[in-house]
């Protein structure tokens, strides 16, 4: 009987976890906790890491795309040419990141959200990170 109970509690905790994963709008958020943003595909939204060259090294998102802020101008639109593209920002601590979101939108991007806390913040959510 404990057993059963304890897959009936794994199996909602999954189905929670995809439902909270489809009810993130990122068109209504200026921005995201960093457990919140474990659900999100990388597959379907791109997640942007301003940090610097330096910082990138030392490690990043797995999945993420690197566009330093001091790059940003000059290669945003060959990154993202579409400004429909579902995407959220990171950098070391969001300061940067929300700069380079003030940037998209005001070139017509779509809400563009910024991770809170950045990068520390989402390794102690338990994102995936390579080197």
């Amino acid at each position: 009987m404990r057993s059963m109970i304890f897959q009936l509690l794994i199996c909602l905790f999954f189905l929670s976890t995809n439902v909270l994963a489809n009810e993130i709008d990122l068109s209504k958020r200026n921005s995201l906790k960093p457990e919140e943003t474990i659900y999100l595909d990388p597959n379907t939204i791109l997640f942007i890491d301003v940090r610097t060259q330096k910082e990138w090294d030392k490690g990043y998102i797995t999945g993420a795309t690197h566009l330093p802020l001091k790059d940003f101008k000059v290669n945003l639109p060959k990154i993202i040419p579409d400004k429909t593209m579902p995407v959220v920002v990171y950098c070391s601590q969001g300061g940067r990141a929300v700069a380079a979101t003030k940037y998209m939108n005001n070139l017509g991007y779509h809400a563009v959200p910024v991770i809170d806390g950045g990068y520390l913040q989402m390794l102690y959510a338990g994102h995936k990170h390579s080197r």
